[in-house]
């Protein structure tokens, strides 16, 4: 919890206990002050009555409405009992034949006296008892509203961590007492944390008693500390959150030897109750969270199987079939066609090749273990070293590269950014008919430096122009699954791409075809400032 909440938690939020005590207590020396100030002005007002001519009960009603007054002053019956004594004595001392005296010669007094007693004690009772009826009726609303703010609070929370400071919070709001939260690890429970009256957070550890209150309530699902039975010399009160059959840990409350009554106990039992369903509810969403990524994961893991055992057989079985041709003895086979066979296995295996260096990178790249070795790198040479690891098939393409006019630098691993020409050129070559035209250019955009690989083949649908960079995503089945077409060579271009801080997207190429297209860093030019 932050500093500013601490301090609105320490300055507006007072908690029950106090809020009640406040109602209930006060000083005895300023009640006392109070009760004699409003006899005093009574008296005034009685004998400014007296002194225009109104009779004795206009008297005893304006003494009666001061013992009225006394009792919604002050908190206590006994200030009321004194105000109606008080006021009967002063009755009789400044208004009753004879004056001030205690004397009364009329015989109708000592009836008024006892009458006028009866009617300001009752109706200061009455008062008295109307105040506590709305004392408790506030005291209910509070506890109403402090499980509503709980309620909603805790329906806002996304971690464990933020469920936990709603509860104590709450707790401290309802009772005024320091929270400790102990969470469960394993069979035992973690390092305490106490949020403070003040908001501070303490981890200070608990004295070995407290601690083994703490494990014992853990261990037994029970209440446990000061208040109960049960290490009843412990100064926290100890209670399990728990929902089920799981104990999400235990909080302590630091009531010292103060009982608490069982209406708070039944709204401290509701906010941990809630809690516990709130971090139940936390943990399914986690478990289910775990459970999507495991199937997505069993997914991927089930096309790569898919694609492998499909995508492999192809060339291994023309690999083998091929070399079977050159050994066996009883064939005669021409130079022409054994140079072909040969190109074949050169070519398959090529292909198998780049398709495992493809699988070791995006799972290097997926799992985070790949660390850029970034330089200052030339465009133009690494299109050039590209071009030397291109597919052979290029040759029956048409390929050419643009010329920049400037020298084009990037802040980028050389090695992975050739990976990424070869495999968008390779696409290109695999997805456009013999013949077609790759057109390989390069320029500056701002701060990036900007490389495309243009094709004229068939294109790319718009549908499909998001997902070609899915892993094992091709446009042919949606799925993987033809020959030389494994659905990783983009998805590695892309998270190479985005590794460097760059972003990758194809467009159409007219009027056919498509383009894809990359950006990197820029890295200005080293100017020698040595002249």
């Amino acid at each position: 919890m932050g500093a500013s909440a601490a301090r609105e938690l320490h300055s507006s939020e007072f908690s029950e206990r106090e809020w009640t005590e406040a109602a209930e207590q006060g000083n005895a020396f300023f009640d006392i002050a109070k009760t004699l100030g409003i006899l005093a002005a009574v008296t005034l007002v009685s004998l400014m009555f007296d002194a225009l001519g109104f009779s004795e009960v206009t008297i005893v009603v304006t003494y009666v409405l001061g013992v009225l007054l006394t009792a919604i002053a002050t908190p206590k019956r006994i200030y009321c009992f004194l105000s109606s004594a008080v006021s009967v004595l002063a009755f009789n001392f400044f208004f009753t034949t004879p004056r001030y005296s205690f004397q009364a010669w009329g015989k109708e007094y000592p009836g008024t006296f006892a009458v006028m007693f009866v009617v300001a004690f009752v109706a200061s009772w009455l008062t008295m008892q109307l105040r506590e009826q709305a004392r408790c009726a506030a005291v209910a609303s509070r506890r109403t509203q402090v499980l509503l703010d709980c309620d909603q609070l805790l329906q806002a929370c996304r971690t464990s961590d933020e469920i936990v400071n709603v509860m104590c919070r709450q707790l401290i709001k309802l009772l005024g007492y320091d929270v400790t939260w102990l969470c469960a690890a394993g069979k035992g429970l973690a390092k305490p944390k106490t949020l403070r009256l003040s908001g501070a957070v303490d981890t200070t550890p608990l004295g070995s008693s407290e601690q083994s209150c703490a494990q014992w309530v853990f261990e037994h699902n029970k209440c446990s500390g000061a208040t109960t039975s049960t290490s009843s010399e412990a100064s926290c009160l100890y209670l399990t959150v728990r929902a089920s059959d799981v104990i999400f840990g235990v909080v302590g409350i630091h009531v010292g030897h103060e009982n608490i009554n069982s209406d708070e106990r039944s709204i401290v039992l509701s906010i941990i109750g809630e809690t516990a369903l709130a971090l139940e509810r936390d943990r399914a969403l986690a478990e289910r969270e775990a459970a999507a990524v495991l199937a997505k994961n069993e997914q991927l893991r089930a096309n790569l199987l898919r694609s492998i055992s499909h995508d492999l057989r192809t060339p291994l079985t023309a690999i083998s079939g091929n070399a079977d041709i050159l050994l066996s003895e009883d064939v005669s086979i021409e130079k022409a066609d054994r140079r072909r066979l040969l190109a074949d296995i050169y070519d398959d295996a090529q292909w198998l090749t780049n398709l495992v260096e493809n699988l070791l990178a995006a799972t290097k790249l997926e799992n985070g273990t790949v660390r850029l070795n970034l330089t200052c790198e030339a465009v133009d040479d690494m299109i050039e070293e590209a071009l030397r690891h291109v597919s052979r098939e290029a040759r029956s393409h048409q390929i050419q590269v643009v010329p920049t006019d400037d020298i084009l630098l990037v802040r980028a691993d050389g090695h992975l950014v050739v990976q990424v020409i070869v495999n968008l050129i390779n696409n290109a070559i695999t997805h456009t008919p013999a013949g077609s035209h790759i057109v390989i250019a390069a320029d500056r955009n701002g701060d990036f430096v900007r490389v495309s690989i243009r094709d004229d083949g068939p294109g790319i649908p718009d549908a499909e122009k998001e997902r070609v960079f899915e892993s094992f995503y091709t446009i042919n089945h949606g799925q993987a699954d033809s020959h030389r077409s494994m659905g990783l060579g983009l998805f590695l271009c892309r998270s190479i791409v985005e590794a460097h801080g760059g972003t990758i997207y194809v467009t159409d190429s007219h009027p056919h075809g498509c383009v894809f297209v990359f950006t990197l860093p820029a890295e200005e030019i080293p100017r020698d400032d040595a002249k």
